[in-house]
């Protein structure tokens, strides 16, 4: 790149950092999108839970306990802050229908921050190239 042409540098810069900040936004919106996933299978494994079935349970680093299922109509269900709060199995789903919503929602918003941010790169980049253009 010519260091005479401080507005193609700028560009450069520009388009770098809008390339930064997509990266940032694709593992956000992965994030999001595994999250959704795992509220979905809550969801899913609440409904197939019935008094008295045998469940592996996690106790972490890929251990798991069998239990047997006391009651199907009481769930343990994070409520932000590290803290946990016991529902019943209607309730949480409420719980985690809305959590699947709010997080729909966020992913909404992240994908249309990420077709903004390339719309303003495809922009960059034609002056980008109009730059070069008058440079040859």
């Amino acid at each position: 790149m010519s260091q005479s042409n401080p507005k193609l540098q700028a560009l450069s810069q520009m388009m770098m950092e809008i390339e930064s900040r997509l990266e940032g936004l694709y593992g956000e919106l992965q994030n999001l999108q595994m999250l959704k996933e795992d509220v979905e299978i809550a969801v899913e494994s609440m409904e197939s839970i019935s008094t008295g079935s045998t469940i592996q349970v996690p106790i972490g680093s890929e251990t798991y306990v069998r239990a047997s299922v006391v009651s199907d109509d009481e769930f343990i269900i994070g409520i932000g802050g590290n803290y946990s709060q016991g529902q019943s199995k209607e309730q949480a789903k409420i719980i985690l229908t809305e959590r699947t919503q709010t997080i729909a929602y966020r992913m909404e918003n992240v994908s249309k921050a990420i077709e903004e941010l390339k719309a303003q790169g495809t922009k960059l980049g034609q002056e980008a190239q109009e730059q070069l253009s008058k440079l040859q």
